[in-house]
């Protein structure tokens, strides 16, 4: 974002509908990275609720859809459809040349999940235990297990729970008193294909 502009009627450019929503207060504006966010869960409800009913976004409501199922999925442990469901959403964040990119992974898992933003604070690479755990989900609604996604590449889904569980990512949430559980994914690069394994733990 580098242009200043405050009206709706002269849009030429998308750092002018950027800096617009930013100055109303709809996109927060990150000056270390230069990145925009959606700035709370607030906003981040009343988006979703937004484009699931209008027929322009179609595309974006199916995301929404297809992100709500995944959680569904997880929570139950169906790890098979947890897999097929981070296969799509790979496809859809990247490009050829980017598609083996550890970062692209994380991005595809992070846009996979943005349904859970609904009920969940989402937390990138945490410190927990003895490093950093990749992805945390710590639940802001009633009776819901938090959640911790490690991602392996070229592995198995088998290290990536043996990582939460070797390096203790889980006291990270020592004062959490429900439920947990541990997502292990790792991608193929050959195949590009993912593995899901998951593990209910009680504290």
């Amino acid at each position: 974002v580098t242009q200043y502009l405050n009206t709706m009627d002269s849009f030429e450019t998308l750092d002018d509908a950027l800096t617009y929503l930013i100055h109303i207060g709809y996109l927060a504006y990150n000056e270390e990275d230069e990145s925009c966010r959606i700035p709370n869960m607030e906003i981040s409800r009343e988006w979703a609720n937004a484009v699931a009913t209008m027929s322009d976004y179609e595309a974006t409501d199916e995301i929404i859809k297809s992100s709500k199922e995944l959680l569904a999925a997880t929570l139950k442990g169906d790890e098979e459809a947890v897999a097929k469901a981070l296969d799509e959403s790979h496809i859809h964040v990247t490009s050829n040349r980017s598609y083996n990119n550890e970062d692209a992974l994380q991005s595809a898992i992070y846009l996979a999940y943005i349904y859970a933003q609904n009920k969940y604070t989402v937390v990138k690479e945490m410190t927990a235990g003895k490093g950093f755990a990749d992805v945390v989900f710590i639940p802001f609604v009633p009776d819901l297990p938090a959640m911790i996604v490690e991602l392996k590449h070229n592995k198995s889904a088998e290290s990536a729970l043996d990582q939460i569980k070797d390096k203790k990512y889980f006291d990270s949430l020592k004062d959490y008193k429900g439920g947990l559980l541990f997502v292990g994914v790792n991608y193929d690069e050959k195949d590009k294909t993912h593995e899901c394994r998951i593990e209910r733990f009680e504290k």
